[in-house]
């Protein structure tokens, strides 16, 4: 289960970071009491730093001399192989027409 108490602290600590980024430090200051009564975080003592996870990394710039593309990355391989394209059936053959049958009425007998 998810800590929402966690949740909470951290928002509000991003939220005081975009505060203090945007010039507003009357709302920085107003949250920065709620950091300190209610969950014991001073964000002055310790400096604002990115958090970065693995997914948020930047992405390397290619080397030099290397033309750059806009072509998209391939996609992961499924984890599923896809299902083979069906055969279609061959159509099915008419029954001949039985010739003694048609034979017998031209003659009459």
């Amino acid at each position: 289960m998810r800590d929402v108490e966690a949740d909470y602290k951290d928002a509000y600590i991003a939220e005081h970071a975009s505060y203090k980024a945007a010039g507003r430090d009357k709302d920085a200051k107003a949250v920065a009491e709620i950091l300190r009564d209610r969950y014991g975080y001073d964000v002055d003592a310790e400096p604002e730093q990115q958090k970065e996870t693995p997914l948020e990394q930047p992405k390397e710039a290619p080397e030099q001399g290397t033309p750059e593309t806009t072509a998209a990355e391939a996609p992961p391989e499924a984890a599923v192989e896809p299902k083979p394209a069906a055969q279609k059936a061959a159509p099915a053959r008419k029954p001949a027409a039985k010739k003694a049958a048609a034979s017998d009425s031209k003659t009459g007998a």
